[in-house]
């Protein structure tokens, strides 16, 4: 099915293969850098909430999650 369909104009995976595009060429040691860098930004979002907030926002994302994940579901081409 085209994404089309849906009202959706990009298609995801052509999107995705764009995003990943920068990080595919390289070295594991440059990617697991960058990892860590997220890892920092992800944790200074983190402290600038009061961890009581992040408990109930996470109670609540823990609730939504779906067992049979999205990307089990999703064919493969």
């Amino acid at each position: 099915m085209d994404t089309r369909v849906l009202g959706v104009e990009t298609d995801p995976y052509r999107s995705a293969e764009e995003e990943v595009a920068l990080y595919r060429d390289m070295p594991p040691s440059e990617r697991y850098a960058c990892f860590l860098d997220l890892m920092d930004f992800m944790e200074s979002i983190i402290r600038t909430r009061p961890i009581e907030e992040w408990r109930r926002i996470w109670r609540d994302l823990d609730a939504l999650d779906d067992p049979g994940r999205w990307w089990e579901r999703v064919p493969r081409t």
